[in-house]
């Protein structure tokens, strides 16, 4: 019985020792905050706990320091906010951009003319297979033709019981042997005040049918996992310049070829003809001249509604502005919708080399064609396992086209919205043209007066020629030349980084609390160092006795 009464006196010995214990911490812990309160460097916390002062006051303070930390949260929210929702600003660059740095623009010229009289009469034909009702079982291989010329015609085939969903590249030949080539679009061409041979265009198939293009890297270099047969497969490599890095200095004679800054003459000169016989009223027949498309030498060659025209018998000066935006390196740890823009690293493409707003549309253009309509546009990036639309195929390639653009209307809006769109952001380092179009008239008859002074020697009868073959054609001319020597530029960097988000959390805490780094390490003291000295020596003290 007396061992049990002993047992039972040594459990709740213990159970009141331990809740002795208790009782001895929380009041170190009390003691603790009440010194911190009176010995802070906190602004007004000392006035909570001082002696002499009546209730109303230290409810005064109390609740003036509980405001001060409410509002220090709320306005520290609004920074952290602002941290990871717009950490970046487009600001002008200290730095104008110098023409010397940067590529001259690449042209693309398209004839409006698409087929050569003397090759194909298109109206003719039009007339033939509609009067003498042709059908595919007897002419299958003139309809196709007629049907793959009349895309680039913008001919309405509804007339024509076709049962052509698809077609392969011999839209390609069937387009391209009845269109206006080198001999009938171009008379000469000039590079900075040199003549050169008008072969430095390259053949390129766009939605305008067959074009020619200028300073545009070689099919090699800016496509993967493509057929290339759509681009001209002789074009120039790459020499002395990347995307990434611009141009090197030890290149003498880089491409893509950069303008020129003494604006003595035009950077490029071109003289364009054509002929009025090949005018076809039902191909393409309220238009004439040549359409003009300047963008970027990485960028896809293809027509589009922005573009430049040069009409017969006009002179079409285009004096070209560029605009440039570069990205700070340590942008690359955000993500790309937070930037607003991709570096070459950051997007891949399937068919291009070289990301570039352009060429991310192209493809995104390409796959939704193929996804909605089993196949593309002939003018469109595509791989060998893709058949090119036929003539049955056009409205779906139309839909398609205006699906895909309401899809990505919401994201280059800047819209909160799930949506599946191409999300083709802008390049974080990317050059876009424009230019200013200035018109005069080009008098035909001296423009050969001059030339055939030029070559015969300036004589009485150098001035009494006769036009001959070249009557036959309507001359304009096409100047192309960069506006001034130096651009202003755009550089996208941190708007707020770590440095500046501690600067304005700082700001706020010493704005409202009198709060700084110290004032941490006075907190950080009292809850660790202080606190467990203090137990430890309540434990020390309670051993002994």
């Amino acid at each position: 019985m007396t061992r049990e009464l002993e047992k039972i006196a040594r459990v709740y010995g213990g159970m009141n020792l331990k809740k002795q214990r208790k009782k001895r911490q929380k009041l170190i812990i009390k003691d603790l905050c009440v010194e911190y309160a009176r010995n802070s460097t906190l602004h007004g916390l000392r006035y909570v706990t001082a002696s002499g002062l009546t209730l109303i006051e230290k409810l005064f303070w109390m609740s003036t320091c509980l405001m001060s930390v409410a509002l220090c949260g709320y306005f520290i929210g609004n920074v952290y906010q602002k941290w990871t929702t717009s950490p970046v600003i487009v600001s002008i660059s200290e730095k104008l951009v110098s023409v010397n740095d940067v590529p001259f623009p690449s042209v693309t010229i398209c004839p409006q003319i698409k087929t050569l009289s003397d090759q194909y009469n298109f109206s003719h034909n039009i007339n033939q297979s509609i009067s003498k009702n042709f059908t595919f079982d007897e002419y299958e291989e003139d309809l196709n033709k007629l049907l793959d010329i009349s895309q680039v015609c913008k001919y309405n085939t509804s007339l024509f019981t076709s049962n052509r969903n698809f077609t392969d590249s011999k839209m390609l030949q069937n387009i391209g042997m009845v269109a206006p080539l080198y001999p009938e679009t171009f008379d000469s061409c000039y590079w900075q005040n040199n003549k050169v041979n008008c072969n430095i265009f390259k053949i390129v198939f766009t939605a305008e049918g067959l074009c020619f293009n200028m300073n545009g890297i070689s099919p090699n270099e800016m496509f993967q996992n493509t057929e290339k047969e759509i681009l001209s497969l002789n074009s120039n490599s790459i020499r002395g310049w990347s995307m990434e890095t611009g141009y090197s200095d030890l290149e003498k004679d880089p491409f893509p070829k950069r303008g020129n800054e003494n604006h003595a003459s035009p950077d490029l000169e071109i003289f364009l003809r054509s002929r009025e016989i090949d005018r076809d009223p039902l191909c393409n027949g309220l238009k004439s001249g040549f359409e003009i498309y300047l963008h970027h030498p990485a960028d896809y060659p293809q027509s589009s509604l922005y573009h430049y025209s040069a009409v017969n018998g006009e002179v079409t000066t285009l004096a070209v502005s560029l605009h440039a935006q570069s990205t700070s390196d340590s942008l690359a740890r955000y993500s790309p919708d937070v930037r607003q823009c991709y570096f070459q690293s950051d997007r891949y493409l399937r068919y291009f080399k070289n990301y570039t707003t352009k060429n991310c549309k192209a493809e995104c253009l390409s796959n939704y064609t193929q996804e909605h309509c089993g196949c593309v546009g002939f003018y469109m990036p595509h791989d060998n396992s893709s058949l090119f639309c036929a003539e049955n195929k056009m409205d779906c390639m139309r839909k398609a086209y205006n699906k895909m653009v309401q899809k990505q209307l919401p994201v280059e809006l800047g819209l909160d919205m799930p949506v599946s769109g191409c999300h083709c952001l802008p390049a974080c380092e990317s050059i876009e043209y424009d230019a200013e179009v200035l018109k005069t008239a080009f008098i035909t008859e001296n423009f050969e007066v001059q030339r055939r002074c030029h070559y015969h020697g300036i004589s009485s009868s150098c001035y009494y020629y006769s036009l001959d073959f070249e009557e036959e054609y309507n001359i304009s001319k096409v100047e192309i030349y960069f506006k001034k020597s130096q651009f202003m530029s755009f550089h996208r960097s941190e708007l707020f980084g770590i440095t500046d988000l501690l600067a304005n959390i700082g700001g706020i805490l010493d704005l409202f609390l009198g709060f700084s780094f110290l004032s941490l390490v006075e907190i950080l003291y009292f809850i660790t160092l202080r606190l467990g000295v203090a137990i430890r020596r309540d434990i020390v003290e309670e051993k002994k006795k």
